[in-house]
């Protein structure tokens, strides 16, 4: 099958076909919302040009989804996928290599179901799970049929990861991430240097997708920079980079394009 062209070859060379506006664009996505309600609100207050994932199962998942609809957020579930280390913290929810195909199925379903107005998917944790095709199918295939506008976003918590892969393998629109910004939140400097590298990487290739945590130091360092870069980037929601893509992919690639979406 004919493959879209890759995101960062659309947005260096023809920025969304012709669009005036050919300034760098930045995704935002900050993960595990539901634990905290006050570090969440804080999140979902830096803006209506990110997307926040929520983590299904928690005390104030559905509470943050409502806020995040009544404020105009994009969110996404932020589906439990199984660590490779024993130590890692799990979630009751968490999809693990012990579940059979149909056990799979139902619940990740399950998990969809618990934000109806979601647009897209990512793992959260997962690095042992996204790297077996095995699992990974059925999830794909669960999520398309669901709801085909659904996408996935790849967090790449393992480089080996072919979640992205089989996500498009099953028909979905994918993206991967490309900087974590917050691994070590506790360091400001830390924080700094991730956020410079998303900088670039999106001058670089034309975007470029970022994840961080609602940890007050990570929500307090992005409220005070990311307006700061308003004027030279354009800052977009998942779904809106990856309708631009393949806008673009359209116009350049038109059998390309119909190949993938027909």
């Amino acid at each position: 099958m004919t493959k879209l062209l890759p995101f960062f070859v659309i947005l260096l060379l023809a920025p969304f076909a012709g669009a005036s506006d050919q300034r760098p664009v930045l995704s935002l996505v900050i993960d595990d919302l539901g634990y905290s309600f006050k570090q969440g609100k804080a999140a979902l207050n830096l803006g209506s040009d990110h997307t926040y994932a929520i983590i299904p199962g928690t005390i104030y998942g559905k509470k943050l989804a409502t806020l995040a609809d009544e404020n105009s957020r994009e969110i996404i579930l932020h589906l439990p996928l199984q660590a490779s280390s024993r130590l890692a913290a799990a979630e009751s929810n968490t999809l693990t290599e012990s579940m059979n195909e149909n056990q799979i199925t139902l619940n990740t379903v399950a998990m969809l179901s618990e934000f109806p107005n979601i647009k897209g998917i990512n793992n959260h944790m997962g690095s042992h799970l996204t790297e077996i095709s095995y699992f990974m199918r059925p999830i794909m295939e669960s999520i398309k049929a669901y709801r085909s506008q659904l996408y996935f976003l790849d967090s790449v918590t393992t480089s080996r990861s072919v979640a992205h892969i089989e996500a498009i393998n099953s028909g979905l629109d994918s993206v991967k991430r490309d900087v974590f910004l917050d691994n070590e939140h506790t360091n400001p400097e830390s924080i700094k240097f991730q956020f410079d590298l998303w900088l670039d990487k999106a001058r670089d290739t034309g975007s470029a997708v970022a994840i961080g945590h609602p940890h007050p130091e990570t929500i307090a360092f992005l409220t005070e920079n990311l307006p700061l870069f308003e004027k030279n980037f354009r800052f977009m929601r998942l779904s809106e980079l990856i309708s631009a893509a393949k806008t673009a992919s359209r116009l350049l690639e038109p059998q390309a394009y119909l190949t993938n979406f027909e």
